[in-house]
């Protein structure tokens, strides 16, 4: 069972009031005030909202998926390692990979393709790697003009910032 630690200072000293409420007792302490967050979305409980046990903050469900620490671990999945939930970078729709076939999907909401590994909307997977030596021998490659990094897994983070989340 996952210890829950408050989004301030990340110590595990957190009083789990009632459903996703928390409260922090070092940093309430520090500010003397009491620090509230959402256990779920990790973020400060609003002040003005009634600490009943569901968070009222907007995107919560949403952040809280993204902040999952919830990992594809099928060995033979072309997305092993990737985390279990990803925003669609077109609709922010909450999309998980089916394990099968290669890691490029296409959002069933906005129909925006993008690669589940790395996140970007033009990737050629493990690809890029023959792709990436071609141009660094100065060798002309038909990838020319598109970003050839290898593809890699990539957390969450890049998801949260994007949306302002």
């Amino acid at each position: 069972m996952n210890v829950p630690k408050c989004p301030s200072c990340h110590q595990s000293d957190v009083r789990v009031l009632d459903g996703q409420y928390a409260i922090c007792k070092p940093c309430s302490k520090l500010k003397r005030s009491v620090f509230q967050f959402c256990l779920a979305c990790q973020r400060e409980w609003p002040r003005n909202s009634p600490t009943t046990d569901s968070c009222t903050l907007p995107n919560c469900s949403l952040r809280a998926a993204l902040l999952s620490n919830t990992e594809i671990t099928d060995p033979h999945s072309s997305v092993r390692g990737c985390p279990y939930f990803r925003a669609c970078p077109g609709c922010k729709a909450l999309l998980t990979h089916n394990g099968k076939g290669c890691p490029n999907i296409i959002c069933p909401h906005c129909r925006t393709a993008f690669c589940f590994r790395c996140l970007r909307q033009r990737c050629f997977g493990m690809g890029n790697i023959e792709a990436f030596l071609l141009a660094n021998r100065g060798i002309e490659s038909p990838f020319q003009g598109y970003d050839i990094t290898p593809c890699r897994v990539v957390d969450n983070k890049q998801s949260l910032t994007v949306f302002g989340l």
